[in-house]
């Protein structure tokens, strides 16, 4: 069962990013738009029906056999590591680098899925800390009430901060942007690209609830708010390629073609290349 639940938000997670992609060449001005509250609110709906499963899944991964199970424990001793901060430092680092190697798109790449990275942690900590919501292992009953809240409390006290998961986020906004960019740069990739990175974007929510820190509608919120904003900044970027974080970042976006200004005495000509 707690397989089936999975591979259900997973492939959620995958098809929203590109029905969100596909909007790309509708010109809009602005980052958020009013379709964006439908989608809110049918994944909030979403993640009540996954809820009613909550305790179930929980409860299958907190069996002492599972618990003692070797890998199980290591994989999510090690995906837990992996969160907002990990995350943001990774992609500011590798655009840091890859702006001192010259490497564009891999430049471009980072930074994006560092911005998507930042606003699903914002947005996913805005929403928990009036929330309240209680962790599976702080609630009373343990990992039995999945409807425990503590109202503006989540700000405060740790254990009050399950709704949505910021690991699921964070990992759900870098994976959808990386997939997005490679896709743009080579669709043919995207086959390979795209299993292996939603897998591993997966890895943090599974270790999260194997852990006993998030439930499974902790997750299904969190990688829809990955999603969205991995798919918006991807699209939005690339669409209004002279934004102001862009700009500042990456350098003003030059154009393809020949340029020829006059000058003092003659004429400047430029070659340039649109990236």
């Amino acid at each position: 069962m707690a397989a089936r639940v999975g591979a259900r938000w997973l492939s959620l997670a995958v098809l929203i990013p590109s029905m969100l992609g596909a909007q790309g060449d509708t010109g809009e001005k602005t980052f958020f738009r009013p379709i964006d509250v439908e989608w809110a609110a049918t994944f909030v709906l979403g993640s009540f029906a996954i809820s009613r499963l909550d305790p179930a899944v929980t409860k299958y991964f907190q069996q002492p056999t599972r618990q003692r199970q070797p890998v199980m424990r290591e994989t999510a001793d090690v995906f837990t590591h992996v969160q907002e901060t990990t995350l943001t430092i990774g992609g500011l680092l590798t655009y840091g680098l890859a702006r001192l190697a010259g490497a564009r798109e891999v430049e471009v790449t980072a930074l994006h899925a560092t911005e998507a990275i930042v606003a699903a942690s914002l947005t996913s900590q805005v929403i928990r800390g009036p929330l309240g919501r209680a962790r599976p292992k702080d609630a009373t009953p343990m990992f039995e009430d999945q409807y425990e809240f503590h109202w503006f409390n989540g700000f405060r006290n740790f254990e009050y901060r399950a709704f949505p998961s910021i690991h699921a986020s964070s990992a759900f906004a870098a994976a959808t942007t990386i997939v997005l960019e490679t896709h743009r740069r080579s669709p043919r990739s995207t086959w390979y690209v795209a299993p292996l990175t939603y897998t591993l974007a997966a890895a943090p929510g599974y270790s999260r609830v194997y852990l006993g820190q998030h439930w499974t509608s902790d997750i299904f919120m969190g990688a829809f708010i990955g999603a969205f904003y991995g798919a918006r900044v991807a699209e939005y970027t690339h669409t209004h390629p002279n934004n102001r974080v862009d700009r500042f970042f990456l350098g003003p976006r030059v154009a393809s073609g020949v340029t020829v200004m006059p000058e003092a005495g003659g004429v400047a000509i430029t070659l340039g290349k649109e990236f």
